[in-house]
C-alpha cells in the first residue's frame, strides 16, 4: 500500500484491510472483486491484484506461510528486490538488505559517495554497503533504522545533522554541503493538468465507466483531459456527446477540486447531466450506497461526495495493530 502512496493516506486503509482479511488464507479465499473494493480510493489497483494473487499462491503451495528465502519471495506476484529484502530482514531476521531512496541517501552521505541518486552504479555500491550491515546481528533493525533515519533526520533538504547518530562518521557533513550528496537534479514537479468528470444521474444512480488503464481494474466517472487553454465547456460537451448525452442536458461546473499524485497535479471540474445511456459492457449504473462494493478511483469518490451524491466519508476506528507510522514509503516496484 505504501508504494507511491503517503503513509497518512494508507494507515486507515491498512487497518480496515487487515480487519477484513486478517490472514493470508482469508485473503486467498476472498473474491477479487471484494479485494479491489477494499482498495477503493488508493489507486494503482494492480497492487491489490498482485497481493491477492500472491496470497492464492501461498495458500496453494506453502500452507499460507510466507517463505523466508529472498528469492522465493521475489517469485511471488508484486514482490521486487526492496519488498523481498524488507520481509526477509524485518519479519524473519534474515541477512538481507532493503534499499530504497532513503537508504541510498543515508549511506551515500555517510560514505561520501558521488553520482546521480538514480544511477545504477550508486545503487549497486549502496546495496553492497547495506548488505554488509545486514551481515551483523539483528538485520531487521538495521533495515528499519536506515529507512527511519532517511525519513526523519537525513532529509533531502535541510538534513538535521545535529540530531543524527552518524554525524561524526558522515563524509557529507564534513564537506559542509550534505545536501549535495548524492548528486542529481531536484525531483520533477508534478505535471499540471485540467480534467473533466461527468456526473450522470438517473433515478438515484450515477453512471460509472471502466478506467482507461491497461488492466481496467477500477471504475470512474466519465473523464476527459482539457488540452492546453481549450474551453472546459467544449471538452465537457465532447465527453458527454461520446456517451450520447446532448449538450443541453449538461450543467456546470458544479464542483471543483484538486487531486495530487506523484506525477500529476490535477485540477478537476465536475459537470452534471440528468439521464444517460443504457448500461453497456464497460458502463454500469450504481447507487451511491453501493460504491463501497466496487474499486473506484479516488477523484470519482471526491466528485460524488462534493455534490452530496454519495455517502459521507467514514473514518474507520483505529485498531490496535502494529502499524509502522514513520513518514517513509518505498518507491515504485518495491
Amino acid at each position: 500500500m505504501l508504494q507511491q502512496t503517503r503513509v497518512e493516506t494508507v494507515v486507515p486503509y491498512y487497518e480496515r484491510f487487515l480487519r477484513r482479511f486478517p490472514t493470508v488464507a482469508a485473503l486467498a479465499r476472498a473474491r477479487e472483486a471484494d479485494v479491489l473494493a477494499a482498495w477503493s480510493g488508493l489507486g494503482y489497483y494492480s497492487r491489490a491484484r498482485n497481493l491477492h494473487e500472491a496470497a492464492a499462491v501461498l495458500a496453494r503451495e506453502t500452507a499460507a506461510e510466507l517463505p523466508r528465502d529472498r528469492e522465493a519471495l521475489r517469485a511471488l506476484p508484486g514482490i521486487g528486490d526492496y519488498t523481498a529484502g524488507a520481509i526477509a530482514s524485518v519479519a524473519y531476521g534474515e541477512q538481507a538488505a532493503a534499499v530504497d531512496g532513503n537508504v541510498i541517501r543515508v549511506l551515500a552521505r555517510i560514505h561520501g559517495l558521488r553520482g546521480r541518486r538514480d544511477a545504477p552504479s550508486l545503487r549497486r555500491e549502496v546495496t553492497r554497503l547495506a548488505e554488509a550491515l545486514a551481515e551483523g546481528p539483528r538485520p531487521g533493525d538495521w533495515t528499519q533504522a536506515l529507512m527511519e533515519l532517511g525519513a526523519t533526520v537525513c532529509l533531502p533538504r535541510a538534513p538535521r545533522c545535529d540530531a543524527c547518530p552518524a554525524a561524526r562518521r558522515c563524509a557529507a557533513r564534513r564537506s559542509g554541503a550534505p545536501e549535495r550528496f548524492p548528486g542529481g537534479a531536484s525531483p520533477k514537479e508534478p505535471r499540471a493538468e485540467r480534467r473533466i468528470l461527468i456526473l450522470v444521474r438517473s433515478r438515484g444512480r450515477v453512471l460509472l465507466v471502466r478506467d482507461g488503464s491497461p488492466r481496467r481494474l477500477a471504475w470512474t466517472l466519465p473523464e476527459t483531459v482539457v488540452p492546453g487553454r481549450a474551453s472546459a465547456r467544449r471538452a465537457a460537451e465532447a465527453a458527454a456527446g461520446s456517451l450520447g448525452i446532448p449538450a443541453g442536458l449538461l450543467a456546470g461546473p458544479s464542483a471543483k477540486f484538486r487531486h495530487r499524485t506523484f506525477s500529476h497535479a490535477i485540477a478537476f471540474e465536475v459537470w452534471v447531466a440528468e439521464g444517460g445511456p443504457d448500461r453497456g459492457a464497460d458502463t454500469r449504473w450504481v447507487r451511491p450506497r453501493d460504491l463501497s462494493k466496487l474499486p473506484v478511483r479516488g477523484p470519482t469518490l471526491k466528485a460524488i461526495r462534493a455534490l452530496g451524491a454519495g455517502p459521507a466519508r467514514r473514518t474507520p476506528q483505529r485498531a490496535a495493530l502494529p502499524v509502522e507510522r514513520g513518514p517513509y514509503a518505498p518507491g515504485r516496484g518495491g
